[in-house]
């Protein structure tokens, strides 16, 4: 990934807090034809307890991607956080050209099947609990256990133990203070959730406050 230095993110607290909060994230290999291959997979970012990252997630087994895992090459999950069109009549100097402010994490990595049918459950659980944290009322696996293990033969689980993280954090640094306020200002006034969560990161790494 192209990555200018105003934009290279280094904090790896920002980085795995990207990766969780935007955890739908895509996963690329490269088959033996040289062929690119992409499949769009939920994933559990994990540290373990020597500090390295994980992400472990599972796809349907009649995709074919899982069976590249086995070349023992690196793979690319690409993590794509809140990005939007930034207006050149939001800043205070001029000229100015019209740009798109983004967030996004490469982590690159070799991936491994998970064979052990308690491991590949903790995976379905974990992943269930994540996305049922909001539910006043969360499902569990458990409560239809038997119905859960018959459609494990179905899926295939696998985890990625990172090896080198990427982050792009594109939030007009390379502009004036001023410009920089001009752009929250307008990213704020936006309907889009996407653009009001790019306006509380700029606001966030200035240390800015919402009246300042």
């Amino acid at each position: 990934m192209y990555v200018p230095r105003h934009f290279h993110e280094e904090d790896p607290e920002r980085i795995l807090a990207l990766m969780k909060q935007h955890a739908f994230a895509t996963l690329v290999t490269v088959g033996e034809d040289g062929a690119p291959f992409a499949t769009h997979l939920p994933f559990l970012v994990e540290r373990d307890a020597s500090g390295a990252t994980r992400l472990l997630a599972h796809m349907a087994r009649p995709n074919p991607q899982w069976r590249a895992f086995a070349a023992e090459r690196d793979v690319l999950v690409l993590f794509q956080g809140p990005h939007g069109y930034v207006s050149p009549t939001w800043y205070a100097t001029a000229p100015q050209v019209p740009t798109w402010n983004y967030v996004t994490v490469h982590a690159y990595g070799r991936p491994h099947v998970l064979e052990s049918p308690d491991t590949v459950l903790r995976v379905l659980r974990d992943t269930a609990a994540l996305y049922e944290a909001g539910n006043p009322e969360p499902w569990r696996p458990e409560a239809v256990d038997d119905y859960v293990r018959r459609l494990m033969a179905g899926i295939v689980a696998f985890e990625v133990r990172v090896s080198r993280l990427e982050g792009k954090f594109k939030l007009s640094q390379n502009k004036g203070e001023e410009d920089r306020r001009g752009v929250i200002a307008g990213l704020e006034r936006s309907p889009l959730p996407g653009d009001r969560e790019l306006a509380v990161l700029m606001r966030t790494r200035e240390g800015w406050t919402a009246g300042g």
